[in-house]
């Protein structure tokens, strides 16, 4: 069955809600006998019973009175804990590799009821084309989409090129129109503390009509600097990745996100600022996934994953709850529409069977049942994309001689080298003594340092075109003759090629420049793995499962040629991510910030 999903606006129907819950006119639907997780006041509510009316809450506790028709659907829920659904209030879909028709399809069943997406990657693509696009295949979906305007495209300007340019007054016309329901997280951070007028005109247009505004803050300056950036209007931030700065920005108001997706793991250090500290108030403390792949979502959940952890880390789970509901709800300034199972709320409801393992056994979203036991309940439609969204590749064929690095001379030189870090998403600067070859630098295996390019691939705009960034990476453990490459590369998301040898690098760029973008990895001159990402280069138009599949063979590609770390391909994929220390690679070449520094360039070579 196809899945269409209208929604009464709540003013409409307010006395039809009065009438139900007075037992004048019969429900819709009513949950019999259920234990309700009582978000408002972190406790739970035995033998409760919710009754519900044309997609809105309209009785909470004795159902006994209220009238049934033959049209009403009677659920005895016999003990089970009726929570609401939960709310992710930063995450970026493309992240998932599927767009959002089969998201939708992989996140209910695990009581995602509500996405803030953050389209900035396709956005980073497309222009204003992919919130257009973002819009309509979201129209009628039971999962409510919450769409964050991107106002960092491209994230850094003049340090790197993307397919577009969002401007002030881009972002305006997406408020003025309501293409956007919020902002997007504001990631030129040094933009923002240092006056910047045309960053600054960007969050103007957000207060005025009233939107949230949420933050990427990752400075380590906790006092004027933090402080600048929430007094220009951030609500809200996930970049924190340690207790003392989840702590010093619920201190200031400011909601902490603390992010668990599959490889940013900040979690686990971030929850301590709640559990050592014993009745520490909560409210401005919630949880996001920011970045999760298919492969996370089909083998261990969404926020469900979020909160078993949570709980595992010593979270009361009502409290961990709050966090994922009520609290991401007053984030968003939507508490009175959702996240809380109360009146006049919309009917987003999970039936689970314990808080410990909060499987979800049923979901309600508006009233309506979609999801039982881990699968959805009916089909969302495929949405149909336009051309210019999935031929996105604009980039001529490479050859291995577009790697070499020259060097002149035949001493050894000093080189800068990017150090990626496992689960997090900063990078080291470090410094090595590297041989010249032949007139140039190579990668060397034994040592763990890749070669790493970065090349424009979006439609021609002039001065971008063929341009391209080098450098030299480690951490990978690639042996010799491996390369890996890809066009999901944030935020930008130009093809980058990383690898240990120059012919390997050229059969993988190739590869995906055939196919359209993707992610692949390369051994002994042969493709061993291959996912291709058509919509944007960044996302599959197959299910959730079926884009599973593909990214665990890549990332059992990545562990065949060396590298030994879980969801690696996401570590990678933020190696061109230039508003995040310390070093990163843009196509215009290496951009390094330190604390208390401006981003700049800087040479691959350390001269003396």
């Amino acid at each position: 069955m196809t899945f269409l999903h209208p929604r009464i606006p709540h003013h409409l129907i307010t006395r039809d809600l009065a009438a139900v819950a007075m037992g004048q006119k019969p429900a819709d639907l009513i949950l019999r006998k259920g234990k309700l997780v009582d978000v408002c006041t972190a406790r739970i509510r035995e033998n409760c019973d919710l009754v519900v009316y044309k997609g809105y809450i309209a009785l909470v506790g004795d159902a006994s009175h209220v009238l049934t028709s033959d049209e009403t659907q009677v659920v005895d829920v016999d003990g089970k804990y009726l929570c609401p659904g939960l709310i992710d209030s930063h995450m970026h879909v493309e992240s998932s590799m599927v767009d959002l028709r089969s998201f939708s399809s992989g996140v209910l069943p695990h009581g995602t009821t509500t996405i803030c997406p953050d389209i900035h990657e396709l956005t980073n693509v497309l222009g204003m084309d992919a919130m257009k696009l973002f819009q309509e295949s979201g129209a009628d979906l039971p999962l409510k989409v919450l769409t964050a305007m991107p106002v960092c495209v491209p994230s850094l300007p003049g340090m790197e090129d993307s397919g577009a340019t969002i401007g002030p007054g881009d972002v305006k016309q997406a408020y003025d129109s309501g293409l956007a329901f919020l902002q997007g997280e504001m990631m030129n951070f040094p933009g923002v503390i240092h006056g910047d007028e045309s960053i600054h005109k960007i969050i103007g247009y957000g207060l005025a009509p009233g939107k949230v505004l949420t933050g990427h803050y990752v400075g380590e300056d906790l006092n004027a600097g933090l402080n600048a950036y929430i007094a220009s209007g951030m609500t809200a931030d996930h970049e924190t990745t340690t207790a003392a700065g989840a702590q010093a920005r619920a201190e200031l108001g400011m909601y902490v996100q603390q992010r668990y997706g599959s490889a940013w793991l900040d979690l686990p250090n971030l929850i301590t600022a709640v559990t050592q500290n014993p009745g520490i108030d909560t409210r401005f403390y919630t949880m996001v996934t920011d970045d999760v792949t298919s492969a996370t979502l089909a083998e261990k959940g969404h926020l469900d994953r979020v909160l078993r952890k949570a709980v595992s880390l010593g979270l009361n789970p009502i409290i961990a709850l709050q966090m994922v509901t009520i609290n991401a709800a007053q984030l968003l300034e939507q508490s009175r529409w959702i996240g809380s199972l109360t009146p006049g709320r919309a009917a987003d409801i999970l039936v689970v069977d314990n808080l410990t393992n909060f499987f979800v056994e049923q979901v309600f979203c508006d009233g309506v049942r979609v999801a039982q036991q881990g699968n959805m309940l009916m089909q969302v439609p495929s949405f149909q994309y336009p051309p210019s969204a999935v031929n996105t590749m604009y980039l001529d064929l490479l050859s291995p001689s577009d790697f070499n690095i020259p060097v002149p001379g035949t001493d050894p030189v000093r080189a800068r080298v990017i150090q990626l870090v496992p689960g997090r998403v900063h990078t080291l600067s470090t410094e090595i003594q590297m041989p010249v070859i032949n007139g140039a630098l190579g990668a060397d295996p034994g040592n763990d340092i890749a070669k790493v390019g970065m090349f424009y691939r979006h439609k021609p705009q002039g001065t971008a075109d063929k341009s391209r960034g080098l450098g030299l990476v480690s951490g990978t453990g690639f042996k010799p003759g491996t390369a890996y490459a890809s066009t999901v590369c944030h935020d930008c998301h130009n093809l980058m090629v990383v690898g240990m040898d120059d012919d390997a690098m050229g059969l993988a760029a190739n590869t995906l420049i055939n196919s359209g973008g993707g992610l692949v990895v390369v051994q002994d001159n042969r493709v061993i793995s291959l996912l291709p990402l058509p919509l944007g280069g960044l996302m599959s138009l197959l299910s959730v499962e079926s884009t599973a599949a593909g990214i665990l063979s890549i990332e059992k590609a990545l562990r065949q040629i060396g590298c030994p770390h879980e969801a690696f391909e996401m570590t990678m994929s933020l190696m061109g991510l230039v508003v995040i220390g310390e070093l990163r690679l843009s196509n215009r070449g290496l951009v390094e910030m330190k604390e208390g520094q401006v981003p700049g360039f800087v040479n691959l070579i350390i001269m003396d």
